[in-house]
This record gives C-alpha cells, structure tokens and sequence, in this order.
C-alpha cells in the first residue's frame, strides 16, 4: 500500500523501470478514500487513492497485500469506494470489484488476499504459483521484485508502470530468518539514493523457472513477503481458487 500522492517529488526509484511485456500478470489496484469535491485531500492529511501492486496468477484471480482493501476509510469511518483493477498489459482492461470477490487470509496485520476478477483474463499470461513441495527462497539469494511506479500514486488513471527491484533474501530485523509465513528480501542498490521513492505494497517477488515466471511472496511491507510457500499460506490459495 502507498498512502502518498507523490508525482511531483524528484526522487530515486529502488529499481529501474521494466518492461510490462516482460511481466504482463503485474497489475495496480487503486482505491479512492476521497471524492473529486472533498477538500479535506488539499490539506494532506488523508490520502485520495490507496494504491498497490498485484499478481494475475490464474485467469480470474489477482494475489496481493491484505491492507490494500479498506471497507471504511479508517479516519472518517465512512464507506469508501470499491477496488479497482488496473493491467500493465494492453491487453487487459480495467475492472471494477464487488466486495464479495475479496478473500482476505486472516485479520492479522502481516495478510495477503485474493481478488476474484468479474471477467477472466485468458489472454495474458500468468504468474505461476510454485509446486507443493517448493521451500521459501535461501539466505543470500536474489529474486525479482515488481512494486508500480510512484508517479502512479496520486492517481486511479496514471498507466501502469511495473518497476523491477533486484531483492536480496536476508534475516529479519530479529536476527532471525523470518516467522512461519513470512519471510525478508531488502532491495539491492548499487548506490544508496539520498531520497529513495516510495514504495507500495501487494508486489510479487519472483523467480524465473524455465519460461515461467514463479511468485514466492507477496509484499506486505518495505522489505517483508508473505511465504507463498509455506504451508497454510499455500493451502489457503488453492482451496480459495478452487472453490470459488
């Protein structure tokens, strides 16, 4: 999730931009928090759209953050607008979610969901999720990355503009590797940026496997990724998507 609407800051982005033909599965989802006419997104107190990356991993369904889905804006309490899917493939179109089509994992602070699309997507290529026997990634192993571009931030219309970041799996700030299902991959900089971008959440970080791109994780926070592969987090995907 990015709560900022940050397009006309000068800053560094934590990777460079990539293509979306390389990564047709990457999408953004937007949420607008505030209307057109509300002023109260002048003074910059509340943000106008929550914004997040996702993965297409199946045809009709999109893998993402927990916290990229609000039912009430949490300062006001009212009800905001519904979740909106946008592809980086030209081949995708914007779709509008019912609140029915999201399935959140738990109602813990470190969550993922899975977002039912109302059209499928049969022409653009997925994700792959990995087998059942996958392990998370080791320490020291580098893997791919996707977060949207900050320019898209302040905006529900902006194009989508995946941006790769080369991650480096490391121990968490604990000294340990991670939790049960959740692992710690920080972002590899040649050079540390003075004002690095922001960052959102709901991105995938991958593996390539032969002429498949593998998701291992999903961000749930500046450098943490739910463990695609341990047990329960893989077993609730596969029950969701199946019996839905």
């Amino acid at each position: 999730m990015c709560l900022l609407g940050a397009s006309s800051i000068v800053c560094k982005d934590l990777g460079h931009q990539c293509s979306s033909e390389d990564h047709p599965y990457h999408v953004r989802l937007v949420q607008q928090m505030l209307d057109g006419a509300d002023m109260t997104q002048l003074i910059g107190l509340l943000e106008p759209f929550r914004v997040c990356s996702g993965t297409l991993i199946h045809e009709q369904w999109v893998l993402t953050a927990g916290d990229c889905f609000l039912e009430t804006d949490r300062y006001s309490g009212r009800k905001v607008n519904p979740l909106k899917v946008s592809f980086s493939s030209n081949l995708g179109k914007n779709q509008i979610i019912p609140h029915d089509n999201i399935i959140k994992f738990n109602k813990s602070k470190e969550n993922i969901m899975l977002v039912k699309l109302p059209e499928t997507m049969s022409n653009i290529v997925t994700a792959q999720l990995p087998a059942s026997s996958c392990t998370r990634p080791a320490f020291g192993e580098t893997l791919l990355g996707l977060n949207c571009h900050y320019s898209s931030y302040d905006s529900d219309t902006a194009k989508v503009i995946p941006i790769c970041v080369d991650r480096n799996v490391t121990a968490c700030d604990n000294g340990k590797t991670s939790s049960e299902v959740v692992f710690c991959a920080r972002a590899v900089m040649s050079v540390s940026p003075f004002f690095p971008c922001p960052e959102d959440t709901g991105g995938a970080i991958l593996r390539r496997e032969g002429t498949a791109d593998v998701i291992y994780g999903v961000k749930i926070s500046s450098y943490k990724f739910m463990d695609v592969c341990a047990e329960p987090v893989r077993r609730w995907i596969n029950e969701t998507i199946n019996k839905l």
